[in-house]
């Protein structure tokens, strides 16, 4: 940074991101199911999740994910809840836009139809589920709205 030839009045907004030292790459691909070169210009994932209860993106506090598989028409990934005492609750959403549509998830042998964009997931204490949602890739416009505000 102190051998940069540029001045403040010529730098974009973005300037320091390259020079940014936290990574997080490898825990989008992991939770979203996402694919990220360089900076982040759109996000392009298979899933985004959402904290209902406290009205924010993101995973809810103590609810974990992890993708493991993806295909061209679905998306496989376990949640699970760490805290042994209250239940969570949060809110998938089918790409980083809603710009997928969920088809259906079968979790636990049991297949649930949705047809919607998101679908709200309720996690016990202490539990945890791997979901099979199957998925329509770009059926839906792309929006920055929460799911709550559709």
């Amino acid at each position: 940074m102190e051998n940069d030839p540029t001045s403040a009045d010529t730098r974009l907004a973005d300037y320091l991101m390259g020079y940014n030292p936290a990574n997080i790459d490898s825990l989008a691909q992991l939770t979203w199911g996402t694919y990220l070169s360089g900076n982040i210009w759109s996000l392009h994932a298979r899933v985004r999740y959402f904290d209902p209860t406290r009205r924010r993106a993101g995973l809810p506090e103590d609810v974990a994910a992890l993708v493991e598989k993806l295909t061209a028409d679905s998306v496989t990934l376990t949640l699970v809840n760490t805290n042994q005492v209250h239940p969570r609750t949060v809110v998938l959403q089918a790409g980083g836009y809603g710009e997928h549509q969920f088809g259906s998830a079968t979790v636990n042998g049991q297949t649930l139809p949705l047809n919607a964009t998101s679908f709200t997931a309720r996690l016990a204490p202490g539990s945890g589920a791997r979901l099979e949602i199957q998925t329509k890739r770009y059926a839906n416009r792309p929006t920055a709205a929460f799911p709550w505000d559709r």
